[in-house]
């Protein structure tokens, strides 16, 4: 059957309160909550197709020990839709676990005509006010591939793997939806992705061509253990545009602990010859120290602006990790120049993050265009203007001399 272009589910969690915010449009609405991790509820979603149904799970993490009193989740075929094409509430038995803070749901839906993106709706109350959050997920339209019936799972429970990263090592089983399937094919990609270029018109993003590093079959719902770091692709017909992708990393990430790796993020903020001598430096770690010591002037200064660097890189890495490390992508390379965005606005084809001015830079935004990529439903491209040099390197400058605030 074909899908319509642009086409969207959405699922509202409500807290005893009438629905926020769609009255204004769901293209007007902020959601900048969602790169906030500590905002005062998170939420994750991992989906697959099973017998022409896109079953959802769920997980909401409760930060601020709000009640959730009703779930509810509605169907829509677009941003700008007007009315909802259904509405059913979710109960008791669409909730697999709770875990501390944590609910696990579960729960299908036919898969038909404008049924194809999730968006979360949660009403929480915080200091007395009610605040709307709204988080959204892709199920299948023409700027994603197939949805498949591959799921991650944990290695004890039927409960997704929600994370695109896992540690090395760690005992997980790949599954399918579908009962008839007994075994899935893996791609491995030992491919070390480049970083995102800067948002300069003349920049180039082109990449070397992705290369198969090996291929081999994986026992479905059978405990299994990832040794390797880098890309992996599942799939169950290895002629299909549809898959499972996800990275193994070592225990340490999102966070980078190895001179090497701490090496490569410093590009966005150093000029080409001091990332050169970086990259073939025959002692990392004592290139390193020199480049903080250089560029801060001043060992406390240094140890401050690397605390901060690094812990935007870490957090780029955890909320944008998808076939490559979340620093490396476009979205992480401005959250972790810029931090988190005061407004985010979506619509079908693009993300657009604003920046309101403060002491030290004018206001800015980034338009971020979405593009089919059969790793991920979450592939955006940054837009390149040479009119952000104005900018661009002044921010940069306020990281080297620690006076960047976030």
């Amino acid at each position: 059957m074909k899908r319509s272009v642009y086409n969207f589910f959405t699922i509202l969690l409500l807290v005893g309160t009438t629905l926020p915010g769609l009255g204004q449009g769901l293209s007007k609405t902020n959601v900048s909550h969602v790169y906030n991790l500590k905002a005062p509820v998170l939420v994750d979603a991992k989906v697959a197709e099973s017998n022409n149904e896109a079953i959802v799970f769920l997980r909401v993490i409760n930060q601020s020990e709000v009640e959730l009193s009703t779930i509810q989740y509605e169907v829509r075929d677009s941003y700008s839709s007007e009315t909802a094409l259904s509405t059913q509430s979710l109960t008791s038995n669409e909730l697999i676990k709770e875990e501390g803070n944590t609910a696990y749901y579960q729960f299908g839906v036919p898969i038909q005509e404008n049924t194809n993106y999730v968006f979360l709706y949660l009403t929480v109350s915080v200091a007395g006010a009610e605040l709307p959050l709204r988080f959204d997920v892709s199920l299948d339209n023409d700027q994603n591939f197939p949805l498949s019936s591959l799921l991650l799972m944990r290695a004890e429970e039927d409960i997704p793997v929600f994370s695109n990263y896992i540690p090395q090592g760690t005992e997980v089983r790949v599954i399918s939806l579908n009962d008839s399937d007994s075994v899935a094919y893996a791609y491995y990609y030992d491919h070390n992705f480049g970083p995102n270029p800067s948002p300069l018109g003349n920049s180039s993003d082109v990449q070397p061509k992705l290369t198969v590093d090996s291929l081999f079959r994986v026992p479905l719902d059978s405990t299994i253990r990832f040794d390797k770091s880098g890309l992996y692709f599942a799939q169950l017909d290895t002629t299909s545009l549809s898959g499972v992708s996800f990275r193994i990393e070592d225990q340490y990430y999102p966070r980078l602990v190895r001179a090497e790796k701490l090496a490569q993020p410093i590009r966005y903020i150093s000029t080409s010859e001091e990332a050169s001598e970086l990259q073939t430096a025959e002692t990392p770690k004592l290139a390193l120290d020199n480049f903080w010591m250089r560029a801060a002037r001043s060992q406390d200064r240094a140890k401050l602006i690397i605390r901060n660097y690094y812990g935007q890189v870490a957090q780029a890495n955890q909320l944008f990790t998808t076939y490559k490390e979340g620093w490396k992508t476009g979205m992480g390379m401005i959250y972790t120049l810029y931090g988190k965005p005061d407004d985010v606005y979506r619509d079908d084809e693009k993300e657009v993050w604003i920046y309101e001015a403060d002491n030290t830079l004018v206001s800015t935004s980034f338009t971020f265009m979405k593009v089919k990529n059969i790793f991920t439903d979450q592939h955006y491209n940054l837009m390149r203007d040479e009119a952000f040099e104005r900018f661009w390197f002044r921010n940069i400058d306020l990281w080297r001399k620690g006076r960047k605030t976030l």
